[in-house]
């Protein structure tokens, strides 16, 4: 593990907690019916016309990726702790250098080193987009 203090270990490890648990609220949030009220409205109506179908549709996939966004961050939380709890916290997964306590504690999940992480972005800045 990096040279955290105890205090700054401290502190990461009660972000990392709050922050888990406003996402699983808003998980929970996501999946529960009433927020999704507009998209049942909508789907509900008759007759129904194309523009409502899209909507709704629209709605839908919202609702996806916006829990799809929590799930991955609530899965880069618990990987946090997992490296916490083996002694890898604040080493960069890539080059193994040290990661400053001031990144660590703006980012309680971070990875990599800002370098790594810069590289890192420039390589796969467009994965997932598509190509024509």
């Amino acid at each position: 593990m990096s040279r955290l203090s105890r205090e700054q270990i401290s502190e990461i490890t009660q972000k990392l907690r709050n922050r888990q648990r406003a996402l699983l609220e808003e998980v929970r949030d996501e999946f529960d019916q009433r927020d999704n009220q507009q998209l049942v409205e909508l789907m509900g109506r008759e007759p129904g016309d194309s523009g409502d179908v899209s909507l709704a549709d629209a709605l839908a996939d919202m609702n996806i990726l916006r829990a799809d966004r929590q799930i991955h961050e609530l899965r880069d939380i618990d990987a946090a702790f997992a490296r916490m709890k083996s002694g890898d916290f604040g080493i960069c997964t890539d080059c193994g250098a040290e990661i400053p306590a001031q990144r660590l504690l703006a980012y309680p999940t971070a990875k990599r080193c800002m370098a790594c992480q810069q590289r890192h972005e420039q390589l796969f800045a467009q994965e997932g987009r598509p190509k024509l």
